[in-house]
């Protein structure tokens, strides 16, 4: 009798360090591929429900937007400053938005993006860990004269502008914006400036962002309402 419970306690502590090795292993196998994993991290919460499927996290439904405001609501009081929000302008599949996060005195940015997706009715998001975006010029100089028009859908008449504190002031704003790297078009307005030989489109939500586009590249900046002021590419200005 004795034999028999101390075989079956030495089954038990045999199989206890075999069944902690494969827990183990498939918890790393959740998170791998992942930059940035909330759980093991002080100032970003996970979202209640959302579970880690290497190399993303989902959750069943169309939650994107909750997600979208529970971050805004909680990074900030761990001291983390927005710095780039992309949203979706219509419910299409694949909606959702894009997120750029920094931190004082960190060397890196917190991307966090979500998307839901009909045919599995699952919201997708992803945690990244990136080296931040720097702001590059794209205009050098002083252009003696900017060209903007404002519907190029509708016309191909552009008004000029020739004041050069304007000017100056519209090229700083375009200089400053953050480079970005989109996947596809994120506002359905569009207008164009052309400074020399620089032609910008330019793709703005009132109160989702400013998209610029160029043979420089990309680059976003917030719905800076200097920027809408001194362009008037929209008639809201």
């Amino acid at each position: 009798m004795n034999f028999k419970k101390y075989a079956t306690m030495l089954a038990i502590i045999l199989l206890i360090p075999g069944g902690i090795y494969f827990y183990q292993q498939a918890q790393a196998s959740k998170y791998e591929g992942m930059t940035f994993i909330p759980e093991q991290s002080d100032d970003v919460p996970l979202y209640r429900g959302l579970k880690a499927e290497s190399p993303i996290y989902k959750i069943k439904g169309n939650k994107w937007e909750d997600i979208m405001v529970f971050y805004q609501q909680e990074l900030p009081k761990n001291g983390w400053a927005e710095e780039m929000m992309q949203v979706s302008s219509d419910f299409s599949d694949g909606a959702g938005f894009i997120s750029t996060w920094r931190k004082e005195h960190q060397g890196w940015e917190l991307s966090i993006r979500a998307a839901f997706y009909k045919n599995t009715n699952q919201t997708e998001v992803l945690f990244d860990k990136k080296e931040p975006k720097q702001a590059f010029d794209w205009i050098k100089g002083e252009p003696s004269e900017i060209c903007i028009n404002e519907q190029p859908d509708r016309s191909d008449e552009c008004y000029p502008i020739i004041e050069s504190e304007v000017i100056l002031k519209i090229a700083e704003l375009i200089n400053s914006a953050s480079e970005a790297d989109m996947e596809q078009i994120p506002y359905n307005e569009k207008s164009i400036i052309e400074i020399g030989p620089l032609k910008i489109e330019v793709y703005y939500d009132l109160e989702k962002g400013i998209y610029l586009v160029s043979e420089k590249g990309e680059k976003w900046m917030k719905p800076e309402t200097e920027f809408f002021q001194l362009t008037r590419i929209s008639k809201e200005y």
